[in-house]
């Protein structure tokens, strides 16, 4: 790639690249993310649109806040498993709301740490008023903002501090 065409317009994330320079030797160059400039916003919506629907679906009971948050992380039923080490079908079972109140503590803080999350989260969903609208916590804690959501753990691996505080 020459050094003209590895060029992006995007100071917002800027990355190394090894190109040809114009004296036809290799060498680093600072550019922006391609990738980033041309596709974050797509992703954004996206990724949003999919938190609202999955996060109506559970505040209905469609689903369970394991399903919720398996989807939201891209892991497969058969990943999540073996991540959590608990027995497929069990995985199966919690999936659907009715069988996720039979879901141990111990399973309940595998699911948590494998979705990096309190094990309280799993029973909350935290939204946050930014710019006049409701979003959720997943959601700001990705973008930069005027609001920042900060969960800290406690002494009880049970019961999670949330901060929610406005940035100057």
């Amino acid at each position: 790639m020459k050094e003209q065409e590895g060029f992006v317009d995007y100071p917002d994330q800027q990355m190394i690249l090894y190109v040809e320079k114009d004296d036809g030797k290799y060498g680093p160059m600072q550019t922006g993310s391609y990738l980033s400039a041309n596709y974050m916003e797509d992703y954004i919506y996206k990724r949003r649109n999919l938190e609202m629907g999955l996060r109506e679906q559970l505040i209905n009971g469609s689903i369970s806040p394991v399903k919720y948050y398996m989807v939201l992380v891209d892991l497969s039923l058969s990943e999540l498993a073996a991540r959590t080490k608990i027995r497929k079908s069990r995985v199966n079972k919690h999936l659907e709301p009715k069988h996720f109140g039979s879901a141990t503590t111990a399973e309940l803080t595998k699911y948590a740490a494998v979705f990096n999350i309190p094990v309280a989260n799993l029973f909350q969903v935290v939204l946050v008023k930014n710019d006049g609208n409701f979003e959720s916590n997943l959601i700001l804690e990705n973008k930069g903002g005027k609001i920042s959501v900060d969960h800290k753990p406690t002494g009880s691996p049970y019961i999670v501090l949330t901060k929610i505080e406005e940035r100057p």
